[in-house]
């Protein structure tokens, strides 16, 4: 399967449904793209800057990002420049001489690991979240892929946000 297309599984299993190309919810996709900002942030002081300053630009970034359209969407210019953010990124990783699927084939096992797999981590992930101050959740999906949601605005975790399970693993990246 290819790395978009396991990202679509992906995100339909989060509740993210694909969209329609006749009628783009324009505003989704902007919001989902502000994500890209604060990835570039994270890739910037991985690669060595300096976090003074890093965060307020970023903050800013998408702030000005965010505040909705000035002009009209040309679809192929967003289609070109969301191509290219992945050109120059698997360009990044052959820089490196590392294998960019076998990368992505890693971060997605580790995302994949965030959802609620069966009854006995469903137990466990509510009592971990619940120790840490969330007491009100609902939960949406089925097993293995179940999501564990906040019902409410509660310590670090504002209404909706989806909670890690408790199996939830970091990713591992295979060996350089």
């Amino acid at each position: 399967m290819s790395n978009f297309k396991r990202v679509a599984a992906m995100n339909a299993a989060f509740g993210n449904p694909k969209g329609d190309p006749k009628a783009i919810d324009f505003d989704r996709v902007r919001k989902q793209c502000l994500n890209i900002i604060d990835e570039l942030g994270e890739l910037m002081l991985a690669l060595g800057a300096n976090p003074y300053g890093l965060g307020q630009a970023v903050n800013h970034l998408k702030d000005v990002a965010g505040k909705g359209k000035n002009k009209d969407v040309d679809l192929d210019d967003v289609r070109d420049a969301l191509c290219d953010i992945h050109v120059f990124a698997y360009g990044a990783h052959h820089f490196m001489g590392i294998d960019a699927d076998k990368d992505m084939d890693a971060v997605v096992d580790g995302v994949m690991t965030r959802f609620v797999k069966d009854a006995d981590d469903h137990i466990a992930t509510v009592k971990l979240h619940f120790d840490k101050g969330v007491e009100h959740t609902y939960i949406e999906g089925e097993y293995p892929t179940l999501v564990l949601k906040s019902a409410e605005d509660q310590p670090d975790a504002p209404k909706g946000k989806f909670l890690k399970s408790a199996s939830y693993q970091n990713t591992v990246f295979p060996p350089v």
